[in-house]
């Protein structure tokens, strides 16, 4: 796994969100998966994670950030995934209802970004801007009783984050990390068919 400048560097959310795959795949809620996403791809660890543990067919991995995606390409090169993937700038717009996958490490800490690698740390003023469009845009993305693996921090604002995931989610697992002055949490959740 290559790690370019400029590029989030896998870190204690994203093993709590390959745990949680990991999870999945033993669960009697596993089948494979034709088409998941890797949203906010950075390095594209978790998409990879997820074809190479037989979770998914094929990945679509999205970023915002033009060295991402250039690592992203990379990692799928250096894995011999290239044809399983699709590297895709956010902008770019998919279809409702495409994956039965998402996965999602986004930024969560409170505060502005002020540069492409800032973008991977700070949701915003609130503590919740950046992971609420994450929760927004997987509900679009997934078929009803597909799955978003999703990662936040305490430092977040956590309330609004847990009710924004109650309009379309429901938790099916729980796994979080402690740390002297914040707590990370991964959740499984499955797509409901009632969205508020």
């Amino acid at each position: 796994m290559s790690v370019l400048k400029d590029v989030y560097e896998p870190s204690d959310d994203t093993w709590l969100a390959s745990k949680l795959l990991d999870y999945y795949r033993g669960s009697s809620l596993f089948k494979k998966l034709d088409v998941c996403v890797d949203m906010g791809s950075g390095t594209g660890f978790l998409g990879l994670y997820s074809l190479v543990k037989g979770i998914c067919g094929r990945v679509i991995f999205i970023d915002i950030n033009e060295k991402a995606l250039a690592n992203t390409s990379l990692n799928l090169a250096l894995n011999n995934l290239v044809g399983r993937g699709l590297v895709l700038d956010s902008s770019t717009g998919l279809r409702d209802s495409i994956a039965g996958l998402v996965v999602a490490n986004p930024p969560y800490l409170p505060g502005n970004p002020l540069d492409d690698l800032d973008k991977a740390f700070y949701t915003g003023p609130e503590g919740y801007e950046v992971v609420v469009e994450f929760i927004h845009e997987a509900c679009r993305l997934l078929r009803v009783g597909g799955f978003l693996v999703l990662t936040y921090s305490s430092l977040s604002n956590t309330r609004v984050i847990e009710e924004e995931i109650a309009k379309c989610f429901k938790i099916n697992r729980v796994e979080s990390k402690r740390f002297f002055f914040e707590e990370l949490r991964g959740l499984l959740l499955e797509k409901t068919g009632v969205h508020v």
